[in-house]
């Protein structure tokens, strides 16, 4: 008899719920701290740059949030270890974020490079965390997964063909969806394995 493998331990479920917190309610709290400040228009790295007034309070969300995907990577052995790393590495990216301000003009190199790295590495994990086997909850087997991937990188496909227009005026709206989702999809990951976990607490009978 085989019994069912752990697949996330309270750490992770804590983290998870934590990253969206931290990130989209440090956003909103940002935001309301910034008068004259555009959320439709205006990225969620301006709210962290140099000459912006949030920079410290910004900064401290961007390192709370890459800490909770660290943790969550570290506490979810539910995930292939492929998506674990994907979403560690994610988590080390919103470090770069915080480390490499955007200037009072213009971007940066690093900046610009840090924050792609993130938005690939969170669209990605899910695909790469796959799993075989009804042991496993929907949402980490193929066709969850893949889902999963599609649409978090639809939104971040979306996001880039907003940016690239020369005359953008809704970047802001678009990064926000793409970053957010991608803030919250660990935790309905993580929920969905906690629950599956509970649910299958009996031991599984091996074929003979």
């Amino acid at each position: 008899m085989q019994s069912i493998p752990i697949l996330v331990r309270r750490p992770a479920l804590i983290s998870s719920a934590l990253a969206p917190v931290f990130f989209v309610g440090g956003t909103v709290v940002a935001e309301l701290l910034s008068p004259g400040f555009d959320p439709v228009r205006q990225t969620i790295s301006e709210l962290a740059s140099v000459d912006a007034p949030t920079q410290v309070f910004m900064t401290l969300m961007f390192v709370l949030t890459g800490v909770c995907h660290l943790v969550t990577a570290a506490y979810a052995p539910g995930l292939w270890l492929p998506g674990r790393i994907a979403l560690g590495l994610a988590g080390v990216a919103l470090f770069a974020v915080a480390a490499f301000p955007l200037p009072a003009e213009g971007s940066s190199p690093e900046h610009r490079y840090s924050a792609m790295a993130g938005f690939v590495l969170l669209a990605l994990w899910p695909v790469l965390s796959m799993r075989l086997g009804r042991q496993y909850p929907w949402l980490l087997r193929p066709v969850g997964a893949v889902l999963s991937t599609l649409v978090v990188g639809a939104c971040c496909v979306a996001f880039a063909w907003v940016e690239a227009q020369p005359d953008a005026t809704t970047i802001g709206l678009a990064e926000r969806v793409a970053a957010y989702l991608e803030s919250l999809w660990p935790a309905v990951v993580v929920v969905v394995m906690w629950r599956h976990q509970r649910r299958s607490s009996r031991p599984l009978v091996t074929a003979m």
